[in-house]
């Protein structure tokens, strides 16, 4: 059931951030809804199908989105390795891991995207790309992060919920 939820979670997430939160940001900083979903979905101990939501998310984000094809293709996979590696090595406090996924993925979504369009001929100033996009974008995002995960968790207990022991 967890694959077959991603598809409308994700459709709703991508119209989500194409129209409402496209209009919320910070300077020129913006929200990456999918990106704190796939995060947030990817922390949650219970989840089988992270691999099958970053993927998916990946691709549908690919296909909407302005920025080069090849920048979410490489960052939310990375994100999910990140997140795994974090998950098993470092921390086991879940919102702990959560705001430094965030801050983590957010700062290379946007250095990658950066990267991605200074390659296509697109000139912007390192400090003005830092401070007027890079920035602001780490700092909604992790306005965001705590009730995306919250929606996460809930949304992961309800499509696997735990098996009461008698």
């Amino acid at each position: 059931m967890g694959t077959l939820l991603a598809f409308p979670i994700i459709f709703i997430l991508l119209v989500l951030q194409t129209t409402l939160f496209s209009q919320v940001t910070l300077l020129h900083g913006s929200v990456d809804l999918v990106l704190l979903w796939v995060a947030a979905w990817s922390l949650q101990k219970q989840v089988t199908s992270a691999w099958f939501w970053t993927i998916l998310a990946a691709i549908a984000v690919a296909y909407i989105s302005a920025i080069p094809w090849y920048v979410p293709v490489i960052c939310y996979p990375f994100i999910t390795i990140i997140e795994k590696w974090i998950n098993k090595r470092v921390w086991q406090s879940p919102l702990l891991m959560m705001f430094l996924v965030t801050i983590i993925s957010s700062i290379v979504s946007n250095g990658l995207s950066y990267v991605a369009l200074a390659l296509s001929g697109v000139a912007i100033p390192l400090k003005t790309g830092l401070v007027q996009v890079m920035i602001p974008s780490v700092l909604i995002n992790l306005l965001l992060a705590l009730p995306v995960f919250a929606i996460a968790r809930d949304t992961a207990q309800w499509v696997y919920p735990l098996e009461v022991v008698e």
